[in-house]
């Protein structure tokens, strides 16, 4: 048996702007997909099987993580095995410890099953520059945010998330703190609240940034804040906690629930504040240096 830990990692998006309803439903959007240092961990046991199949099972020290086929790793595993036509068949235990907000617009789930395929690469001996397509085919018939979890690195993002460029300049020098008040937003709750009639559509901003400065704050904008905010007020009121606590800059991350602050590295007071004044209140919190 061989057995691994591997550290998937969560994102922020610093700016999200849905830009149309497509003929086929889903929207074109665009952001800038940032990694924090918070993160899972996934203990990994393989082994080869006597079995004519193989076996996948997951387990979590969270209740509510999706132990079946539903769970994103499970896909990772086998859409792994079907793209490269695996013939050996093997037994994979799959043990997550969550640290991650679920459903909190963080992508805890793209980053495990990320984290699952990068171990699969390597475990199988498979080189990556002759089967990039393959690769990123696998990811993308997981969900249009797995490749970035695949990079790790800043990325914009256009139409469904999935095209993507890396933004080698991009850096943000602040302490980022992630505040959850506990909360799970459906993503497809969101979307459908969005109501974006057929023929509206918006001009790209973000697609010009290459690097991350100050002044281009006023154009990250979460499209999602308004109709999240309308139901979830107290995100709305975290977003200006934030700034009022000494935040530089704050937003929601994704369709939410989790909101993030930027705060200057040599307002460390400020930050361990305002992280104080959210765990007494017994939110989730998170800061990423």
């Amino acid at each position: 048996m061989f057995t691994a830990s591997v550290n998937s990692y969560a994102k922020i998006n610093t700016g999200l702007r849905v830009i149309r309803k497509r003929d086929d439903g889903f929207h074109d959007l665009e952001t800038i997909f940032y990694p924090v240092k918070l993160r899972d961990q996934i203990s990994i046991e393989i082994q080869r099987s006597e079995n004519d199949h193989n076996s996948v099972i997951i387990k979590s020290d969270r209740p509510f993580i999706p132990l079946s086929k539903d769970n994103l790793c499970y896909k990772a595993v086998e859409q792994f095995f079907r793209e490269f036509r695996v013939k050996e068949n093997y037994n994979i235990i799959l043990s997550i410890k969550k640290n991650i907000p679920v459903g909190g617009g963080l992508g805890g789930g793209s980053s495990n099953a990320a984290a699952v395929i990068r171990f699969l690469i390597n475990f199988m001996n498979i080189d990556i520059a002759s089967n990039r397509e393959k690769i990123l085919n696998i990811a993308l018939s997981i969900g249009s945010d797995v490749p970035f979890f695949l990079m790790l690195k800043p990325c914009y993002a256009g139409s469904r998330g999935e095209r993507m460029v890396f933004l080698k300049e991009y850096r943000i020098n602040y302490d980022i703190l992630i505040v959850n008040p506990n909360l799970h937003i459906s993503t497809r709750w969101a979307f459908e609240k969005l109501n974006y009639r057929k023929g509206f559509s918006k001009p790209y901003v973000l697609k010009d940034i290459t690097k991350f400065e100050p002044g281009i704050f006023k154009l990250l904008e979460n499209d999602f804040e308004e109709v999240v905010f309308r139901k979830y007020s107290e995100l709305k009121d975290i977003k200006s906690e934030l700034i009022d606590l000494g935040a530089e800059f704050s937003s929601m991350s994704g369709t939410g629930a989790t909101m993030y602050g930027m705060f200057d590295k040599n307002n460390k007071a400020s930050l361990k504040k305002c992280r104080d004044y959210y765990d007494e209140k017994k939110y989730f919190t998170f800061i990423s240096e």
